[in-house]
C-alpha cells in the first residue's frame, strides 16, 4: 500500500520516466493489471500532454483507456515547451488539442484553452460538439472581426459557463451573441487589458441587456461605470456573485454601493 501511495505521489507530478521504470521493473504485472477504473482515475490526474506524448505508450491498456471518448468530457489545456521554436510549439499544441478533441467523439462538455489557440481552433472546437456547457478561453490569439460571432454563439446552445481573460480582441459584439443564443448562461468571468477595452460601459450595457440569468459575473480591468454597474444591477436580477476588480472608471459609494451590498449576496470590489 505504502508503494502505491508513493507510486500515486510521483505519478500526479507527471513523472512519466517513474512510470515506465516501474512497468520495465520485475513489478510490471502489478502496476499495468490494476483495475481499470483505479487506471482511469490515475492516468485523468495526468496533463493531456503526458497523456498523449507519453503514457499512451506504456501499455494497450494505457492506449485503450486514452481512447475511450469518456476519458475527454473535459479537457484543461495549457501551453508548454514541447518545442524550441515557438510557432513549431503552437503548431503542435493546436494538433494535440484538435486530436483529443476528435478522441471526445462529440462528448466533449468543458474545455479550458490557455496561451494558445486562434479563431480555427475555436471554430474546431465549437463544431466539435453541441454539449459544451464550459468554455475557457486565455491568452489565447482570438481576433473577432475575423469570426462570425453569431455562427459561433449558435453552436454552443448548452453553454452554461463562460471564461474569457486577456484574449486579443472580445468585444461587446461576442458579448451580445452569446447572451441571445446561449440562454442558459449564468457565469461570465471577463478580463481584459483596460488600455484595449472598447468603449465606456458597451461590455456592461451587452451584459444587462442580453444576459438576465447571470448569477455569477467577474469583471477585470473594465471601462464600466456607475451607470454600467445600474444597468448590470437592473437587467441581472439573479446575481449573486459580483466580483469587479481594476475597474478605475467606477466611483462606488452611497445609494450604489448599499444597493450592491443589498442585492448581492457575495460582493467584492477594488
Amino acid at each position: 500500500m505504502e508503494n502505491f501511495c508513493y507510486f500515486i505521489s510521483w505519478l500526479c507530478k507527471g513523472n512519466l520516466k517513474f512510470i515506465k521504470w516501474k512497468i520495465e521493473s520485475k513489478r510490471k504485472s502489478n502496476w499495468v493489471e490494476l483495475p481499470r477504473d483505479i487506471t482511469r482515475m490515475i492516468l485523468k490526474k495526468l496533463s493531456v500532454i503526458d497523456f498523449i506524448l507519453n503514457a499512451q505508450y506504456v501499455s494497450c491498456e494505457w492506449r485503450n483507456i486514452c481512447k475511450d471518448p469518456l476519458i475527454w468530457c473535459t479537457i484543461k489545456m495549457a501551453y508548454v515547451w514541447i518545442n524550441t521554436d515557438r510557432c513549431l510549439c503552437l503548431s503542435k499544441l493546436n494538433k494535440i488539442c484538435r486530436y483529443v478533441i476528435d478522441l471526445s467523439s462529440g462528448h466533449l462538455n468543458h474545455i479550458f484553452i490557455y496561451d494558445f489557440g486562434d479563431n480555427n481552433l475555436l471554430e474546431y472546437i465549437v463544431n466539435s460538439s453541441n454539449e459544451i456547457r464550459i468554455l475557457g478561453l486565455k491568452y489565447c490569439s482570438i481576433e473577432e472581426k475575423k469570426l462570425n460571432v453569431y455562427e459561433i454563439a449558435k453552436k454552443l446552445p448548452q453553454l452554461n459557463e463562460l471564461s474569457v481573460s486577456y484574449c486579443r480582441e472580445i468585444s461587446k459584439d461576442f458579448l451580445e451573441a452569446i447572451g441571445i443564443c446561449c440562454p442558459r448562461i449564468t457565469k461570465l468571468i471577463l478580463c481584459k487589458w483596460l488600455h484595449k477595452n472598447g468603449e465606456i460601459d458597451e461590455d456592461a450595457f451587452a451584459i444587462a441587456k442580453n444576459m438576465p440569468q447571470l448569477t455569477y459575473l467577474y469583471l477585470y480591468g473594465n471601462k464600466i461605470t456607475n451607470v454600467g454597474l445600474l444597468a448590470i444591477l437592473d437587467g441581472c436580477p439573479h446575481l449573486k456573485w459580483l466580483h469587479i476588480l481594476v475597474c478605475p472608471y467606477l466611483n462606488l459609494k452611497g445609494s450604489l454601493l448599499q444597493r450592491c451590498r443589498q442585492q448581492i449576496k457575495y460582493f467584492h470590489f477594488n
